[in-house]
């Protein structure tokens, strides 16, 4: 059997700007198909259609008027309460299913209730995740665009970060004279996720 990604390859020089442009793109197509596939083989893309047409007593995807990226968020909080609250007994129950078909003894996941999210401080506190920055910290805001905030850290605290569904370093940043929004105000917070070092002088 070929190779698929030797087999396809483009057949023309790489010094081509023509041609690395289509490598590129066919490179990007073969990651998104196989993207796409691992979310249909995992459930995900079941899972993401089904909070985008949910609708009871208590909530209704459509009214509400999901985005995109709420969407996802949700899903990945659903993930993160079941992977939380996994249980001998549930995962012995599947397990049974998927060794021992037809699966007429399968306890479906409509009957697993899982408990609401809770923003309680966690009983691990403080012997948490070690915060990746330090006071002093010269830092900017992760972006796609070419402009973005930065400045100093000086100061952090552990706060419950709704995108995430569980606790989660928080930092102060004073920002630079220079900094885009420092015209209007001196200091800004930021999740450790929007963060990064700042290594070299963003342009102005």
């Amino acid at each position: 059997m070929s190779d698929p990604f030797t087999s396809n390859k483009p057949s023309c020089s790489t010094n081509s700007p023509d041609c690395s442009t289509r490598i590129a793109l066919s490179t990007a197509s073969l990651y998104q198909a196989g993207y796409q596939q691992a979310l249909t083989d995992f459930a995900v893309a079941d899972l993401l259609r089904q909070i985008n047409n949910y609708s009871d007593a208590s909530f209704d995807a459509v009214w509400v008027v999901l985005k995109t990226s709420e969407t996802e968020i949700l899903a990945a909080c659903l993930i993160q309460t079941l992977t939380a609250n996994l249980t001998g007994d549930l995962l012995a129950t599947y397990l049974n299913s998927v060794r021992h078909p037809p699966l007429d003894a399968f306890t479906p996941l409509t009957k697993l209730h899982l408990p609401t999210p809770t923003s309680d401080l966690p009983a691990s506190f403080p012997e948490v995740e070690i915060p990746r920055f330090l006071y002093g910290d010269r830092l900017c805001w992760k972006t796609q665009n070419d402009t973005t905030d930065w400045g100093i850290v000086i100061g952090r605290f552990y706060s419950f970060a709704p995108h995430r569904c569980h606790w989660h370093w928080c930092y102060l940043i004073w920002l630079d004279p220079d900094s885009p929004s420092a015209a209007w105000v001196k200091a800004d917070i930021a999740w450790e996720d929007d963060l990064e070092p700042l290594e070299t002088e963003p342009a102005l």
